[in-house]
């Protein structure tokens, strides 16, 4: 007996690609193989994106120290969110969506070339940072519903708040990352240079999306193998009206767009004025520029790590988590408004970034699960066209800054969005009800 064991042969185990270093397992939607290399393109697109923002945010504050000028580059990237968000939530309904995110991200790669290219032959020409950030901003938002729709259908329905929060510690992951990068780099290399390192990040992310098979779109929304009849298929405005539509027959929908559009009118204020007030009233310079970032960022990564775990997966009325993080939120905007010294604002940011990691989490998380499987692309692509209200904002609260101050224009913003929160709370008390999927 003893013999055959000794000369018995050794099975190799075969090797679990949903364990780390082969011990531990992922979390979440993490299992799931196409989602987990989406989400290492998302976390270099994001890191590239931060840097670009800190790096953009110092040049136009060394060029000009104008309140205004830097929230107008803030408007500049996020106002085409207006137009791409709903022709991205179209397409994303229509196309195969893999294809689309990679398009997209090859599209950042050639912004980020020119813009580097720009600097290095023309310099702080600010018409041609702001052109050029638009331009990068109709891709960022364009692709924003592509890949929430794919989620959806990824991922079972008790995972959607995992496969949502994954993405956004990936963006906070980033927030940390990339501010700290871009504030340590900036004192010893000229903007250009760090543009040189944004292209090659994004490039990368290209190249990644291409480990994700494009297949994997294509069973999904048609998992018996079965073409749309392309004749019958409306056109692409069309099936915009149509989006809008359903958005407009369901209250719920309603009442988070309510919500989504004062939140991102009034309750985040401070981050359009986080370089001003990094010099003006902190007296630092790129390095408390990118402290503040970060510890807002490490907020956010603290809120997303709620979303994934325990958290996430015991609310079961996200609507009411939702109006719970934007009142606090705006409630921290208060005396954010308000702080001088540096270890009480960087509390503060840590703090909004929780909530706004729960408020960003969870307006998704609604909308998918409130809207049938077919529409799911085009009501992303609404919620992606709101966020213009943050540049809106962004514009507002430099000009209030620009004549009474930062600390009136953050405190004042948070007061009157904390009171605007309070009536559409009361108006929708959809929000408060449990949910479930509608398919």
């Amino acid at each position: 007996m003893t013999q055959i064991a000794a000369t018995a042969p050794v099975v190799a185990q075969p090797i679990d690609p949903t364990r780390l270093f082969g011990k531990f397992a992922m979390p979440g939607a993490l299992q799931i193989a196409p989602y987990r290399h989406i989400w290492g393109a998302l976390l270099l697109i994001h890191l590239s994106r931060w840097v670009e923002i800190t790096v953009v945010g110092w040049v136009i504050v060394e060029a000009t120290g104008s309140p205004f000028l830097v929230s107008l580059g803030v408007f500049a990237r996020l106002a085409p969110f207006v137009v791409a968000g709903p022709i991205g939530g179209a397409m994303a309904d229509r196309v195969n969506q893999v294809w689309f995110i990679r398009i997209t991200t090859i599209g950042r790669v050639l912004v980020a070339v020119v813009l580097a290219f720009s600097l290095f032959t023309i310099g702080s020409n600010l018409w041609i940072i702001y052109s050029l950030t638009a331009i990068g901003g109709l891709f960022a938002s364009a692709v924003i519903p592509a890949l929430r729709a794919l989620y959806a259908d990824l991922v079972p329905e008790r995972e959607l708040s995992s496969a949502l929060g994954f993405e956004h510690v990936a963006f906070t992951i980033s927030l940390i990352a990339g501010p700290i990068i871009a504030g340590a780099l900036l004192p010893f290399i000229d903007a250009p240079i760090m543009f040189v390192g944004t292209t090659i990040a994004y490039s990368l992310a290209a190249a990644a999306m291409f480990f994700v098979s494009s297949s994997v779109a294509k069973e999904v929304k048609r998992p018996n193998g079965i073409e749309p009849d392309k004749a019958s298929r409306p056109g692409l405005l069309e099936s915009i009206a149509e989006g809008f539509q359903v958005a407009r027959s369901r209250p719920m929908i309603v009442a988070v767009f309510a919500v989504i559009v004062t939140a991102e009118s009034f309750a985040f204020t401070f981050l359009h004025l986080i370089p001003i007030f990094a010099t003006d009233i902190l007296g630092g310079g790129a390095g408390t520029l990118g402290t503040l970032w970060s510890f807002q960022g490490a907020g956010e990564l603290a809120g997303s790590m709620l979303s994934v775990g325990w958290l996430g997966k015991r609310i079961s009325s996200p609507g009411k988590a939702l109006l719970i993080a934007v009142s606090i939120s705006m409630l921290i905007g208060i005396p954010m408004g308000l702080s001088s010294t540096l270890p009480v604002t960087i509390f503060l940011l840590f703090s909004l970034g929780v909530s706004t990691s729960m408020y960003v989490v969870m307006q998704s998380n609604v909308i998918l699960l409130s809207t049938p499987t077919e529409v799911r692309g085009r009501l992303i692509g609404i919620q992606t066209m709101l966020f213009i209200a943050f540049p809106i904002g962004a514009v507002v609260v430099g000009s209030i800054a620009s004549v009474f101050g930062p600390h009136v224009a953050v405190a004042g913003m948070s007061i009157v969005g904390l009171v605007l929160i309070g009536f559409v709370a009361l108006k929708f008390p959809q929000l408060r009800e449990h949910m479930s999927a509608v398919r």
